[in-house]
């Protein structure tokens, strides 16, 4: 049988998306956990994660074995929670907002784990673009967008990614690269938007920004359909620099300007100040906190 603490570390390296970090997450120093994670390679006969001095993937059959360790992590953990929760059980019903354009797939992920370490707690998962009134509309969390609106709500930092341009590199020989933001207003553009929103990138970060506009080829609520839109020759695309990684490394899209670096967006939980951050709200946000990245690395390796 694997060693359990070696499967617990494999994982927190994949969630952390690399050594160092896992290292700096769980408190451990890297080269213990380099160790554990060549010992259980070693153990088990095979390659888990691709190394070399600038990027960490998982192997085919890492990423299926990986699956298994978290499920056996989060099983540990339910554990550990029945006995955290004997006498302050979370249950209760949770409806939360979270708008269009997350994968639906990472989201189910999110959850599934949530109701394995909470099985008394009853989600009602909406998927939505509008802007809901917690109170009026009955959510007790909505995930949205920054900038943030003023508001009596409150608001917990869920996490930040860096945006960035890219595009194929059949697009590029066709229709050339630019070479600075004029030039992106020659181009076509895959817009991750709603109805309402414009084709204009804001491009630079504090004093050095300004705002670019583009030919809208394609404008969708889904960062799915956008990276895959990019991958098929359709334009220039606007993604989180986690979701192409894997496609950087590999030469399926190429940076754009990256002269001129974004400012990360940043993604909220806002509940009522009226619900006084309940047990389960609480809960909740920081189980999305902890998960997302690990999910989010996941599905960007399983391409």
């Amino acid at each position: 049988m694997p060693d359990l603490n070696g499967m617990a570390l494999f994982a927190a390296v994949v969630r952390s998306q690399g050594f160092s970090q896992a290292a700096r997450d769980i408190g451990m120093p890297k080269s213990t956990i380099s160790r554990k994670v060549a010992q259980l390679e070693e153990e088990l006969g095979v390659r888990l994660l691709q190394r070399d001095s600038r990027n960490l993937s998982l192997t085919q059959v890492g990423t299926l074995f990986y699956q298994h360790c978290e499920t056996i992590v989060n099983e540990l953990e339910a554990a550990k929670a029945v006995i955290e929760h004997t006498h302050a059980d979370v249950s209760g019903s949770l409806r939360i907002a979270i708008p269009v354009s997350f994968s639906q797939e990472l989201i189910a992920n999110l959850c599934s784990g949530f109701l394995r370490l909470y099985p008394s707690v009853e989600l009602d998962v909406q998927f939505t673009d509008s802007d809901v009134g917690l109170v009026g509309e009955g959510y007790d969390i909505a995930i949205k967008y920054g900038p943030l609106q003023p508001s009596d709500n409150v608001a917990r930092l869920l996490f930040e990614r860096q945006p960035i341009l890219v595009a194929s590199p059949g697009y590029l020989k066709k229709h050339g690269t630019p070479a600075t933001p004029k030039e992106l207003g020659q181009h076509a553009g895959i817009l991750l938007g709603t109805t309402r929103s414009a084709p204009i990138w804001p491009l630079g970060k504090g004093g050095r920004k300004t705002m670019v506009s583009f030919n809208r080829k394609v404008r969708v609520n889904s960062a799915v359909m956008v990276r895959q839109l990019a991958l098929d020759d359709f334009g220039i695309a606007m993604l989180s620099h986690a979701q192409c990684k894997k496609d950087l490394a590999s030469g399926s899209l190429l940076p754009i300007l990256p002269e001129w670096p974004m400012e990360p967006f940043k993604v909220y939980g806002v509940y009522s100040s009226r619900k006084q951050l309940a047990t389960n709200i609480s809960v909740f946000l920081d189980f999305f906190i902890k998960r997302f990245g690990s999910q989010e690395s996941l599905l960007g390796m399983m391409g």
